[in-house]
């Protein structure tokens, strides 16, 4: 038995450990992935708030069969998706200089790792709805194209030329940022 299998039996169970354990396993997955679709690192842990919350009051209904992470991880898109309908604007740019991952690096590599993350991030920012999404999932959250392409309900050839035409636009965000810096 895999070990989300044996977490989520013990979590049918009724074991708060179990949740607990999850939660710890797969919150900076879940939270980067968040991040990258929101921009706004106080609304992405809400969403994983939420995502949780839901997660824990449904458990002993949940059927999850396959893929526990790639079960969150559609959990987290689509609390986003709702998060960016009720703002009805794009994402916010409030990345500031938050660490959503938890690093323990010097404050000199902080501060690197923070410049770099907020300026990938605003550059994700600037994408479609759709690419920035695809993106998210595949880099950040581990999820195949065929993953990817069930979960938006599209086909493998529009989640792979949507990641395609993302990453192109994204280089070319990056690159003009840093021509610009120069």
């Amino acid at each position: 038995m895999t070990e989300d299998k044996h977490l989520l039996k013990l979590l049918h169970s009724g074991d708060v450990d179990a949740l607990r354990a999850i939660y710890e396993k797969y919150k900076d997955d879940l939270l980067t992935v968040a991040v990258s679709l929101l921009s706004d690192v106080h609304t992405a842990q809400d969403c994983l708030q939420d995502v949780f919350v839901g997660f824990a009051a449904n458990s002993k209904k949940l059927n999850v069969r396959r893929n526990l992470k790639g079960y969150l991880l559609s959990c987290i898109v689509n609390r986003a998706r709702d998060q960016l309908r009720e703002n009805k604007a794009s994402p916010m740019q409030q990345l500031a200089d938050s660490d959503c991952t938890g690093s323990q690096a010097g404050p000199v590599e902080q501060l690197i790792d923070s410049e770099r993350r907020a300026m990938v991030f605003g550059a994700m920012a600037k994408l479609p709805c759709e690419q920035r999404e695809i993106i998210a999932l595949h880099l950040q959250g581990g999820m195949t194209f065929r993953q990817i392409a069930r979960l938006q309900g599209e086909s493998i050839n529009t989640a792979q030329s949507r990641y395609r035409y993302g990453i192109e636009k994204l280089r070319g965000f990056l690159k003009k940022e840093h021509e610009n810096e120069t």
